[in-house]
Parts: C-alpha cells; sequence; structure tokens
C-alpha cells in the first residue's frame, strides 16, 4: 500500500509541474524597460588624462539673432544686423568633472515659422521650435566655429573651463576682426549623436565626439574619446 501511495504522490507532482511549465505569461506584467534605469554619464580625455562626469546639468535655453552681418560703422563702431524671417535656438548641457566643466551648446538655426512662442517645464517664455526633437536627432554634425560671432551654422559648440583657462571650439566675437577659430582648424573632429530613445520622461541621447578648443591666444587642447548619455526634453 505505501508503494502504492509514494506512486500516487509522485504522478500528482507531476502534472501539477507540467501545468506550471504550460501556464500562459501573464500579459499583464511588463518587464522593467532597462532604459528607464539609465544615468546620465560622460568621460572624455584631455592630453592623456581621462575624466569621468560627476554631474551633467541643464543649463540655458536661449535665442539670438542668425546670420549677423555689419550694416555700418568704421573702426569697430559698428551696427549689427542678422535675419529677420530666422532665428538661431540653442539648448546647453554642462558636464561637471574634476577641476574641468564642458558646456555643450546644441545650435539650430530655424525659420521663425518653425518655432511657437510657448513656455516648456513652466519656465519662461520663448520661441521654441515646433519639432523640439530636430535639435536632437542622430547624425554627425558641424562644430558652429562662428557661433557669438555671424551666427550662421547648425552645429554644435563646446566651452571648457579647466585649471589652464577658458577653452572654446569657436572664436572671438568680435566680427569687425579677422575669425580666430575657423572651420579648418576642426578638421579631424567629430561629434555624433549616435541615438535618441524614448522614455517614460523625455528622452536618452547618447553621442560621441571629439573636438580641438583653443584660449583666446589660440592655444589648442585636444579633447579625445568622448561619450555622453544624457536626459533631454524631461
Amino acid at each position: 500500500m505505501k508503494s502504492k501511495s509514494l506512486l500516487g504522490v509522485a504522478i500528482a507532482l507531476f502534472f501539477l509541474a507540467a501545468c506550471k511549465k504550460n501556464d500562459p505569461i501573464d500579459p499583464t506584467i511588463e518587464k522593467p524597460d532597462p532604459i528607464e534605469s539609465l544615468r546620465d554619464s560622460a568621460s572624455y580625455t584631455i592630453d592623456g588624462k581621462t575624466y569621468k562626469s560627476i554631474g551633467i546639468e541643464k543649463g540655458g535655453t536661449f535665442t539670438t539673432q542668425s546670420n549677423l552681418k555689419i550694416t555700418s560703422g568704421v573702426n569697430f563702431n559698428y551696427e549689427l544686423e542678422g535675419d529677420k524671417d530666422s532665428l538661431l535656438f540653442v539648448r546647453e548641457f554642462t558636464i561637471r568633472a574634476s577641476y574641468t566643466n564642458i558646456t555643450i551648446s546644441f545650435i539650430k538655426i530655424y525659420n521663425k515659422n518653425e518655432t511657437e512662442n510657448t513656455n516648456e517645464n513652466n519656465g519662461g517664455y520663448l520661441n521654441y521650435p515646433k519639432n523640439k526633437t530636430e535639435i536632437f536627432a542622430p547624425g554627425f554634425y558641424k562644430y558652429s566655429t562662428d557661433f557669438f560671432r555671424k551666427n550662421s551654422t547648425s552645429g554644435i559648440a563646446f566651452t571648457v573651463i579647466n585649471q589652464q583657462g577658458v577653452y572654446k571650439s569657436y572664436g572671438q566675437s568680435d566680427l569687425g576682426k579677422p575669425a580666430s577659430v575657423l572651420q579648418t582648424d576642426q578638421n579631424g573632429s567629430k561629434f555624433e549623436i549616435i541615438s535618441l530613445k524614448k522614455r517614460k520622461s523625455g528622452y536618452l541621447l547618447e553621442v560621441k565626439f571629439n573636438v580641438n578648443i583653443f584660449d583666446e591666444n589660440k592655444k589648442q587642447l585636444r579633447i579625445e574619446d568622448g561619450y555622453l548619455r544624457l536626459s533631454v526634453l524631461k
């Protein structure tokens, strides 16, 4: 009798295991999306030293005139005029690392009819682009060497503050003087947005970059092996 009882228990356990194995997956249980847990991060190398971010902060968002030119005046006393139908839109983020801060400016020229005067995240009113993700679209971007000068190029600009001083990927702003940094000074530099992925709140941006930066005397530093993962539009 004992052996028959044990046999009955074994058969019951077998069928119970088979039922569990064939149970359908509950469609209401969602697996956590790994992208939601990724944090902002950045790393890069300057003069052979590697830096890692200790914080990434949202900076300014602003507009200014595009395609500036001198309209009158002599001896560096002049007036500037920009396009009446377009504007330069800028979003900035600052990477904080040991003794080094990098501000990255995402720059794009928009026709005014591509923008609307509204606020963002309870911020101040501004002419924001109607398509907010376009400025972060995946692809390769130029370095805007005439940023804060002619403002004629969509692209990217770097401002770096470290123990050696202030360095920029663009030149001095005075249109009455020759440009101190030209597009050819960025030959071999690259800024690539690898991906822009939607999250529950905002988007996650991934970037690879290298760039030449210059102080006011055009002393050059080189940033290599740059990587940035950044939450935007949240």
